[in-house]
């Protein structure tokens, strides 16, 4: 599944900041629980191609930004950032000792995490006490429609993502963390199934686990079943379900 991830998102670097409006709305939404002020050291996981950073300029300065992706090229998409540390690494094996950084971040990656139960309390070690967190995450209801019409056509795959309770779960039962949850809803209309599938694809969100099947009668019955469905005036509707975690270590 790693090398699938990077190699979706590999391809989708170029043209990634482009396509994924919806992870840009989800990581400004993250910055705001971010507390404004100085951090000697910042850890950004999943760091994409800086969607992040970006949003953090106006409410934060640090001595040392980290910002890690498992995918280089997405990193590279960052260089024109002036980015202080770009980390090509994977986010479930942190190659930092515990307890450095006073402010950990991530948007929209930790739902591709292969053991999220074990990987996110570690990623969480690497705060030392008093660090604050701002997390979001995808969970189940992404990508509904998408994953009721593939299930209805045998066309397409979704990955099956977990729902909020389990990282709330998961988050919860970290040692001496204080945290607050929201979970927020996006809507997105596309003016069609070709233009959606097309927008999908440049995300790299492709990367799923199921087993895809591309046949031409499948594919003319998937749309017009999507577009039976859940098309409208304002186009093709496509919802993502965030949920978004922020708090510190005590």
């Amino acid at each position: 599944m790693k090398k699938r991830i990077r190699q979706c998102f590999g391809k989708a670097a170029t043209c990634y900041s482009d396509a994924a409006s919806v992870q840009k709305k989800v990581a400004f939404q993250c910055a705001q629980y971010c507390p404004k002020g100085h951090y000697k050291k910042v850890l950004d996981v999943g760091s994409g191609v800086g969607f992040l950073f970006n949003e953090l300029e106006d409410r934060i300065t640090y001595d040392n930004y980290v910002s890690l992706d498992l995918v280089h090229p997405m990193l590279m998409e960052q260089k024109e950032l002036s980015v202080p540390l770009l980390v090509a690494a994977d986010g479930e094996n942190i190659p930092f000792k515990e307890g450095q950084f006073d402010l950990l971040v991530s948007s929209s990656a930790m739902q591709w995490y292969a053991n999220p139960e074990e990987s996110i309390p570690e990623s969480f070690k690497m705060l030392k006490q008093g660090g604050k967190f701002a997390i979001a995450i995808f969970v189940k209801g992404t990508l509904c429609e998408l994953a009721d019409v593939s299930s209805r056509t045998g066309f397409g795959s979704v990955k099956d993502l977990k729902d909020s309770k389990f990282y709330m779960d998961v988050i919860s039962g970290i040692s001496n963390v204080r945290v607050n949850f929201t979970n927020k809803r996006h809507e997105v209309y596309f003016p069609s199934v070709a233009g959606f599938l097309k927008n999908h694809k440049m995300t790299g969100a492709v990367a799923s686990s199921g087993n895809i099947s591309w046949g031409k009668e499948k594919y003319l019955r998937f749309v017009t079943e999507y577009e039976n469905l859940y098309g409208g005036d304002q186009g093709i509707r496509v919802s993502y379900e965030v949920l978004f975690a922020s708090g510190e270590i005590l």
